[in-house]
């Protein structure tokens, strides 16, 4: 990619805020990573009431397929998806496509050409009136139930601005982030990331995401973020997929399908899809992500809009965000090594098909995408030892920012 350069110091420091948001996020993505190993160890009666929660959440097909990774993929009727068993959604109407979002907004100057990957074989495709839906499976409910017990308190926003004070209980976090924050009012926010697949195993996960966020108080931190992750427990694979996360007060959610909030409209694209990824000094595999509110809140992935979280799941962030986080994140295993986060390399060590990225970083303000002031964004990471970051920027005025992020496997924690 062209770009003009400015280098700006990677700082040893977070504010306590980012600490405590990102542990939210990333405590509920790993809820349940431990308890898959076993669901085999379940009792009879456990197991014939997730068959019973699974035929709930898996709607009856029109058409099925099943993928070379090996994953089911179901042709649902759009009306009868799962989503609308959620007591709010009951007589909700669908919205095929946001309103005032349109396609032309979501694009930009890209050094790879952006495709969504093919899915569907040549001659199959979900038949008019119906919606493309992973299946879920049992290993996706014994997470999705771990995850309620996991509900963290957090400071309000006045400790936003107070100076770092180390985490007492860090070496009992087993994980840790890096991000780039714009912690001001928005209608959302899109990126362009590089997709990478990181080497991660047993209950471990490496991901990459954009996160909307409300913090208004303790006891109404909302939140959606997506992108990509990879992780094994909840998978049975390593390959990296998309994911879509939400969590509200008092309307508890979960990742990609397990609950019902998300309402699915794309045929083309499903949420937990295996992507195409980066090759180190290589191809550079590109997705664009964009959480975007427009009445609801809608997630577009590269040239489809995907579906969207009603604005009738949210309270504190029903009309509005005020944080957004650009970043990478990783999870593991107590007194054993973090794996490797982006492409598994510092920034420094290289950027050009070499680092994980985020460029095109844009703000939503309801009208137009923007690009944020470079004073409103902040870098930070709580494991400065094992993972590092870097801030270029390209183009001409306004410069755009480059958020590069990342390190090796084997960082001990």
């Amino acid at each position: 990619m062209e770009a003009r350069f400015m280098i700006m110091p990677a700082g040893q420091s977070m504010n306590i805020l980012l600490l405590m948001l990102m542990q939210m996020i990333l405590a509920m993505l790993l809820g349940g990573v431990h308890a898959v190993k076993e669901w085999k160890t379940l009792s009879e009666e456990e197991n014939l009431e997730m068959e019973e929660e699974l035929k709930v959440i898996n709607k009856p097909p029109i058409k099925s397929f099943q993928t070379e990774h090996g994953d089911i993929l179901d042709c649902i009727d759009i009306y009868k998806q799962h989503a609308f068993d959620h007591p709010l959604l009951k007589d909700h109407k669908i919205q095929m496509r946001p309103k005032r979002i349109p396609n032309k907004m979501m694009g930009g100057k890209a050094s790879v050409k952006t495709k969504s990957p093919r899915l569907l074989p040549k001659n199959i495709r979900c038949p008019l009136g119906s919606v493309l839906i992973k299946r879920t499976t049992k290993e996706d409910l014994i997470i999705a139930k771990e995850k309620k017990t996991l509900r963290l308190n957090h400071p309000t926003r006045s400790h936003l601005q107070r100076p770092v004070v180390p985490d007492a209980d860090s070496e009992k976090n087993n994980y840790a982030r890096v991000v780039i924050q714009y912690p001001n009012q928005n209608f959302g926010a899109k990126a362009t990331m590089n997709v990478w697949n990181p080497s991660v195993s047993g209950t471990q996960f490496s991901s990459a995401s954009i996160s909307i966020e409300n913090d208004s108080s303790p006891e109404k931190i909302e939140v959606i973020m997506a992108g990509w992750i990879v992780q094994p427990d909840s998978f049975k694979d390593n390959q990296t997929r998309l994911i879509g996360f939400w969590d509200a007060i008092p309307n508890k959610g979960c990742n990609n399908y397990v609950c019902p909030g998300f309402v699915q409209v794309s045929k083309e694209i499903s949420l937990g899809i295996v992507l195409q990824s980066s090759i180190y000094n290589g191809t550079q595999q590109e997705i664009e992500i964009g959480i975007l509110k427009d009445g609801e809140w809608w997630l577009k992935f590269n040239n489809n809009f995907v579906g969207y979280w009603p604005q009738k799941l949210f309270s504190s962030m029903k009309d509005a965000s005020n944080l957004v986080f650009w970043g990478g994140q990783v999870h593991g295993r107590p007194n054993e090594p973090f794996p490797a986060m982006g492409s598994g390399h510092f920034p420094e060590d290289g950027v050009d098909g070499k680092s994980a990225y985020f460029k095109q970083m844009q703000i939503w303000d309801s009208v137009n995408l923007v690009y944020p002031e470079d004073k409103s964004l902040t870098m930070a990471t709580d494991r400065l030892e094992c993972y590092h970051y870097l801030k270029l920027y390209e183009g001409d005025a306004p410069f755009q920012p480059l958020f590069f992020y990342g390190g090796p496997s084997q960082c001990k924690h």
